[in-house]
């Protein structure tokens, strides 16, 4: 059985980065710890 290819998509899921300030950030934020920007998740 072989595994998934990482996508653009899902390497996007992983890297967790503030949009604005470029902060990195854990998968349960839902706020930027340093400019209160709210999270986007990315489109699918």
């Amino acid at each position: 059985m072989q595994t998934r290819p990482r996508t653009k998509f899902v390497m996007q899921l992983k890297s967790r980065r503030c949009p604005k300030c470029g902060a990195k950030l854990n998968n349960q934020v839902k706020r930027c710890k340093r400019c209160h920007q709210a999270q986007t998740k990315p489109k699918k």
